[in-house]
């Protein structure tokens, strides 16, 4: 619920875009908007939830009924996928995933193997492909350096090596040298990236750590919006796919109320 590229989802779900594969560690309203859309055929992933708020309701609905293929990992087993996939390797090995029954649900991309010098057991986790990365973050210059401030503290930068192509949206456009005066603070240089979206409130209505909380009243009224269907679909309709831009977006749903209340306010 931290970071998510909700503002270009929430194109996505407009376009017609269909039949995509989404790839998620731990997924939550990014990939449920995703599902409810019906723009999804397959989603492969560690987890998806609204973490302590809850499941996440049209992903789960869909699951159930098989309206969607759902390739589940542990999360380690999946990182360990993608950076095979990173490394150009055919497999990186790990103990993640030995004595459950996860193996046996993808003998072809985790198979249970043996050194030959050791004798010890593994896991060898085979390349997972990603076409396309999606990641918002804090700022980035015209060239591409972006940064998550103050550090990065989720796994999308997993998804980013592994990722033919790299799409960021960012809260600021900030001048190069921000960038050139402290390459440390850099988490993607400019040759992992090959998009740069200006977003402003991009994440919303998931959070920005440190620079806004996600909007707890916005995704509850989501959940329970979503135990009807016709309710959810005024829902969806008029507090997200209908205003035309991302201003509009925030409008529907609150307006500066809205950003008063989830920004954090440092002392």
């Amino acid at each position: 619920m931290n970071s998510a590229p909700m503002g270009f989802v929430r194109e996505l779900v407009r376009s017609d875009v269909r039949d995509l594969t989404v790839v998620s560690i731990v997924g939550s309203m990014a990939v449920d908007w995703l599902v409810a859309s019906g723009k999804v055929n397959r989603v492969i992933t560690g987890l998806v939830s609204f973490e302590g708020l809850g499941l996440a309701p049209n992903f789960r609905r869909a699951a159930e009924a098989g309206d969607i293929e759902v390739e589940e990992y542990s999360e380690h087993l999946l990182i360990c996928r993608l950076q095979a996939a990173a490394h150009r390797l055919p497999f990186v090995p790990t103990k993640a995933g030995i004595g459950t029954d996860v193996l046996a649900l993808h003998p072809d991309t985790t198979r249970l193997e043996t050194d030959r010098v050791t004798g010890e057991a593994y896991v060898a986790c085979t390349p997972l492909p990603i076409d396309v990365a999606v990641v918002h973050a804090h700022a980035a210059d015209a060239d591409g350096n972006t940064r998550v401030d103050p550090k990065l503290i989720w796994m999308d930068s997993d998804l980013v090596r592994a990722a033919e192509a790299t799409v960021v949206t960012v809260e600021e456009v900030a001048p190069r040298n921000s960038f050139t005066d402290a390459p440390e603070r850099t988490t993607y240089p400019r040759f992992m990236v090959d998009a740069v979206v200006h977003a402003p409130w991009g994440a919303y209505p998931t959070s920005n750590y440190p620079s806004y909380a996600h909007h707890e009243d916005f995704i509850q009224e989501y959940l329970s919006a979503s135990r009807d269907r016709d309710r959810f679909a005024r829902f969806w309709d008029e507090r997200i796919t209908a205003p035309d831009d991302q201003a509009g977006f925030l409008e529907a749903n609150g307006g500066a109320a809205t950003i008063l209340a989830i920004t954090r306010r440092t002392t």
